[in-house]
């Protein structure tokens, strides 16, 4: 800023004060123009009254160019403004070769006091340096019409003159300032309020209490620019389903920062606070609070909500879970070849159950690290398999007996490659797992809405049990999810029914044809 103009050496910036600054002038200068209006119209209904014509066109004139100033300046032309300002106050200080000889002493005071409070009025809306410019023209033209009209004025009442228009020269330079001081650091106060978004990418913002409104109002904010909060239609909304829906200190957050309210000389600053949400329906159960408080005007609270610190926290807390299952699968991964080494012991004293236990065993570890899933559809052989399977385990097992009836239609299956081997290990795991001794399974072909499958009808005398062990196995239901059309299996009052697709060629070529129906459809 020019010390001496008092204008910015950024034209940009020049520019914003003058926009400022007509937001308040602009409706003084109007009212000053209605004033200069009343007086030139009352002056020339004066002058034809008295019959003075050209005195009665001048102020004609000037009339017309009063009410051009209202509509065109005013309106349209903003920096013409200080330059109408300056014309009319020099106008307004030629009204004083007018003072009339027949003025009363209080009249001629009041008048001068009128003209005195317009021309300082003009001046103090004027820019500094128009403002100026009518000080030393107002000096100029008081001392010259008054030494024109009265020789004999003594000196000392112009030197005081010049001494008062000096004073008020300064007084007007330094408020000039002031204002622009004022709007310097408005300017840059909301600059620094966008530079607080870059500063950090986590939700935050800056509230303080309306004591009018009894509620929380922010100031400040970013909160819709994160997804989460994008759901509410105002900031307003979002500060106050953080503040009303989280607790801290068995209070919800907004009693706590009404209690600060009554703490504002002991400010907290970063303190991180963990809240916990009241509504177990919201995602986010719990939240990182950055919190702080500043006292300018006011105390205003500062909430960033810290989602890096919450992600760390989260991390930790996986990796707490990740090193718990870790160290059970150890602890399992021990049992488990101490258990081979017990079942290799066996063997060597020729304990051939031990040996096919240990198999099956092994088989049903690699089938629960498989990663891959294929998505390739095979003709397999499903009779064989089951027999192979069947004859395996019931040599592990030899105290029990199993018995399989089955149709001949049911040797050739369709399905998913190697989910089949995967499903008849967990099948017959569980199956053996039970305490039943006699296993009676049946192999038959069904049709459901012209449907093919294969149903395992199985029979056992603890059938209840053998129904919760399957559903309890997650692992068992997500292989029949693949293959079958039920993830469960199908309970009745004698047995249980596995059911599994025939043929699932037919399965995925059904729903593609499903699938352009309903597309088809769609587009007409």
């Amino acid at each position: 800023m020019n010390k001496y103009t008092l204008t910015f050496r950024c034209e940009n910036l020049e520019q914003k004060y003058q926009d400022f600054r007509y937001l308040y002038t602009l409706p003084i200068c109007k009212c000053l123009n209605a004033i200069c209006f009343l007086l030139l119209l009352f002056q020339s209904v004066t002058f034809i009254i008295q019959n003075q014509m050209v005195e009665f066109f001048i102020y004609l004139f000037l009339l017309i160019v009063v009410i051009s100033a209202q509509f065109f300046i005013f309106n349209n032309k903003r920096k013409w403004v200080d330059y109408y300002l300056l014309l009319l106050n020099h106008f307004l200080m030629l009204q004083q070769q007018f003072v009339e000889d027949e003025f009363e002493k209080q009249e001629a005071f009041v008048f001068g006091q009128n003209q005195m409070l317009l021309n300082i009025m003009i001046i103090l809306v004027s820019e500094f340096k128009f403002g100026s410019i009518q000080i030393f023209g107002n000096m100029t033209i008081k001392i010259v019409l008054s030494k024109y009209y009265q020789p004999s004025m003594p000196y000392v009442n112009i030197i005081y003159s010049i001494v008062v228009g000096l004073m008020f020269l300064y007084s007007s330079f330094k408020v000039h300032q002031q204002y622009r001081l004022s709007f310097l650091f408005k300017v840059k106060d909301s600059q620094q309020e966008q530079l607080i978004p870059l500063l950090t990418d986590s939700p935050f913002v800056l509230c303080t209490y309306d004591k009018d409104n009894l509620q929380f109002k922010q100031k400040f904010s970013n909160l819709q620019n994160h997804q989460e909060f994008k759901q509410f239609q105002t900031t307003h909304d979002a500060l106050n389903f953080i503040l009303r829906n989280y607790v801290i200190f068995g209070q919800s957050l907004e009693k706590f920062l009404l209690t600060r309210q009554k703490k504002s000389e002991d400010l907290i600053v970063n303190k991180i606070l963990e809240v916990k949400s009241i509504n177990h329906t919201i995602q986010e159960q719990k939240l990182c609070i950055r919190y702080s408080e500043c006292y300018i005007t006011e105390l205003i609270f500062i909430l960033i909500i810290d989602k890096k610190r919450q992600e760390i926290q989260n991390l930790n807390q996986k990796l707490v879970y990740y090193e718990q299952g870790l160290n059970k699968f150890l602890s399992h991964f021990r049992n488990f070849l101490k258990q081979q080494i017990f079942i290799l012991d066996k063997s060597l004293n020729h304990n051939q159950n031990s040996i096919y236990q240990a198999i099956i065993k092994l088989m049903y570890i690699f089938s629960k690290f498989r990663n891959k899933t294929s998505c390739k559809i095979t003709n397999q052989s499903f009779l064989l398999s089951f027999k192979k399977y069947a004859k395996l385990y019931s040599q592990a097992y030899d105290q029990k007996k199993i018995k399989i009836e089955c149709c001949p239609e049911i040797k050739e299956i369709s399905t998913i490659e190697n989910s089949l081997d995967e499903f008849m290990i967990h099948f017959f795991t569980h199956i053996f797992k039970t305490k039943a001794e006699i296993i009676q399974i049946y192999l038959c072909k069904s049709y459901v809405q012209q449907n093919e499958f294969i149903d395992i009808i199985i029979k056992v005398d603890i059938m209840s049990e053998l129904y919760i062990v399957l559903q309890k196995s997650t692992h068992f239901r997500k292989i029949l999810k693949s293959i079958s059309p039920y993830d469960y299996v199908i309970l009745n009052d004698d047995s249980l029914i596995v059911r599994l697709y025939k043929n699932m060629n037919e399965i995925n070529q059904l729903s593609s044809f499903l699938i352009k129906a309903e597309q088809f459809k769609k587009t007409t």
